[in-house]
């Protein structure tokens, strides 16, 4: 969930460690995958946790 971009020239290069199609994510899966991502953010309990669910929480909007 990295990566950059470069925009120049009337171009756009993106740099990404991984991608997923649009096409290939089912949307309930992705809406219950969020939901458990929230609940776990909310008992989060010490740092590393928290910041872990947060980049998790992240992924699962994007």
């Amino acid at each position: 969930m990295s990566g950059f971009a470069i925009i120049g020239n009337n171009e756009i290069t993106i740099l990404v460690n991984d991608v997923e199609k649009g096409s290939d994510i089912d949307p309930q899966e992705a809406q219950q995958a969020f939901k458990i991502v929230e609940a776990n953010l909310r008992k989060g309990e010490g740092k590393r946790q928290t910041i872990e669910a947060n980049l998790a929480l992240r992924r699962a909007r994007t």
